[in-house]
């Protein structure tokens, strides 16, 4: 072979190699990453940036039309819990959490203040870990008509609700979302 023709080989073969470790690295890296990185995007932090009524742990709070009463915190492992939530829950929500995260289920009372009707959804409560991050609504156990969807509440509801959150993390706050103010209820 003439230099030319080896020169052009050899940048042949390197631009290759380039190309593979950055298609492996595209591959890996993001798995290496996402443990860390998917749960910070997953439960940013909190931060209460509009005004709040806060209230303590079975403290009822009304803001607008709504009343709202969280009696209890329970670990879902808990066997109180766990008879609670098959009593409302009989077939979609398995309280089996996984590896390395633990259920927390809260009880609430959630009430229209006022006659008529009001929007209730259990997805607009947030749970807020010791360690400042937000925590969604996993499942709704519940004897409202609906508790998984969007409701227009009339009357009284008693609704247990599951978090997943690491293990080792606490509660410290539980936030609800669609009041103006948003109510906190403070755990800690």
């Amino acid at each position: 072979m003439r230099p030319r023709s080896k020169a052009i080989a050899a940048s042949a073969i390197i631009v290759i190699v380039v190309l593979i470790a950055a298609f492996v690295l595209t591959v890996a890296l993001p798995t290496a990453l996402t443990t860390e990185s998917a749960n910070r995007e997953q439960n940013p932090t909190y931060v209460e940036g509009q005004p709040s009524v806060h209230a303590r742990l079975n403290q009822s709070v009304t803001v607008g039309n709504v009343t709202l009463r969280v009696r209890t915190v329970m670990n879902g492992d808990n066997p109180d819990a766990r008879r609670a939530w098959a009593s409302y829950s009989s077939k979609y929500a398995p309280l089996n959490p996984t590896q390395g995260s633990k259920y927390v289920i809260i009880n609430a009372t959630v009430a229209n203040a006022k006659t008529g009707t009001t929007h209730f959804s259990y997805s607009d409560f947030v749970l807020v870990g010791n360690d400042g991050r937000s925590y969604y609504a996993n499942y709704p156990a519940s004897n409202c008509t609906s508790a998984r969807a969007p409701e227009q509440l009339s009357a009284a509801c008693d609704i247990y609700i599951a978090f997943s959150i690491p293990d080792e993390v606490a509660p410290a706050a539980i936030i609800y979302t669609p009041t103006n103010p948003v109510i906190v209820v403070d755990l800690v």
